[in-house]
């Protein structure tokens, strides 16, 4: 392998070190592929690129990318080109809690114990789980909901599960804990500017404690990473700490999350809903007609339905051929009208369930190329 500088080959030749002698001196087999997958991990981060990487099941996946980023992080000050901000965390997605878990509590803290003794590390290294503020206890609220209860005849498991989390803030971590409860004492979304828990707050020390410098990963799910990308996109205070580089693991269910955050659809089912609140409403002739032209629509799209091509989903790609696109254009413009005609007299959560359908319409017609269109 060609080196553009000393710190690249000296980084590597650690993989070699780690793999080959380390490792299996702490009970793990030597395994090609994933030396192979290591060093071309390490390859791409110090030279600042993007690699998708094929890792078959069984290989040892997430110790080749927890050790190249830890090589990375640790040669990427001294890495020619780079400025002193390269302290800055790595995080990696996942969809898989259970993985999470075990980076958090297996992975990480082996690799730091092994790395550790072998003089490769200064420090151990240090990890956190990233997630919404709906997972962890708001203390006031907290302090609040005990009082409601505590003359109450409520489940003695549901109440030592409530008392536990003065001492453990995760809600994820406590078990018993009933529906309505975790309602009641999770992290609010929005937090008073004058909060009188504050100063002591639990949750704002976790995220102080998140954006420290010596926290070597952040851990979180594929919509948290989703959620942290729009964030930033819009100009608001990104939800996770600056960070060096990113991993997505199990890449392949990154679409799903983001089809669930982001996607929007229209079904059957969903302009039946409209057609019987607007007859609930006393339109039941608008929602006839809004069935019918739905109706009419499907059945061109199932006419034509043989020239679509199958997606990597397995849905088929959408574009209208001269006769579904007619359809889809009359049914838009019925819709048009009938909002127009309705404004102010129904609902607005109907009269905005039938803009955003138009809206949606109006994608697929202009073949709107910011959106991945499919049926």
């Amino acid at each position: 392998m060609c080196y553009k500088n000393e710190y690249q080959k000296r980084a590597h030749g650690e993989v070699e070190q780690i793999f080959r002698e380390l490792l299996p001196e702490a009970g793990l087999h030597v395994r090609e592929e994933q030396i192979r997958l290591c060093h071309e991990m390490l390859d791409a981060l110090m030279k600042n690129e993007i690699t998708l990487c094929d890792a078959g099941v069984g290989i040892g996946k997430t110790y080749a990318y927890l050790t190249a980023c830890i090589l990375m992080r640790k040669y990427s000050v001294l890495h020619s080109g780079y400025s002193g901000c390269d302290r800055r965390s790595v995080v990696v997605s996942t969809s898989s809690i259970a993985l999470q878990k075990a980076i958090i509590e297996e992975y990480v803290p082996f690799l730091s114990d092994v790395l550790l003794k072998a003089d490769l590390l200064q420090g151990e290294l240090k990890a956190v789980v990233r997630k919404g503020k709906e997972h962890f206890v708001c203390d006031y609220r907290l302090a609040q909901r005990l009082e409601a209860v505590r003359d109450k005849n409520k489940n003695q498991a549901q109440m030592e599960a409530l008392k536990s989390l003065r001492h453990n803030f995760d809600l994820d971590s406590v078990h018993n804990l009933s529906g309505f409860d975790r309602r009641l004492v999770c992290v609010p979304k929005f937090c008073p500017r004058e909060c009188p828990g504050k100063v002591e707050c639990r949750y704002q020390k976790h995220l102080d404690s998140s954006r420290k410098e010596d926290i070597f990963l952040q851990i979180c799910n594929h919509n948290y990473l989703l959620a942290d990308a729009m964030h930033r996109a819009n100009g608001y205070r990104p939800l996770l700490a600056d960070y060096r580089a990113l991993v997505v693991d199990e890449a392949h269910k990154l679409p799903e999350a983001a089809s669930q955050m982001y996607g929007r659809s229209i079904g059957r089912e969903d302009v039946q809903e409209i057609a019987y609140f607007l007859g609930r409403e006393h339109k039941g002739t608008d929602g006839k007609r809004l069935m019918e032209g739905f109706s009419a629509l499907q059945a061109e799209i199932r006419k034509h339905r043989k020239d679509g091509t199958e997606d990597m989903a397995g849905k088929e790609s959408f574009y209208f051929p001269p006769g579904a696109g007619t359809a889809l254009a009359q049914m838009q413009e019925r819709l048009q009208l009938m909002i127009k005609r309705l404004a102010g007299n129904i609902p607005y959560w109907i009269f905005r369930r039938m803009e955003e359908m138009e809206e949606l319409f109006g994608w697929f017609l202009k073949n709107d190329k910011r959106y991945i269109l499919f049926y």
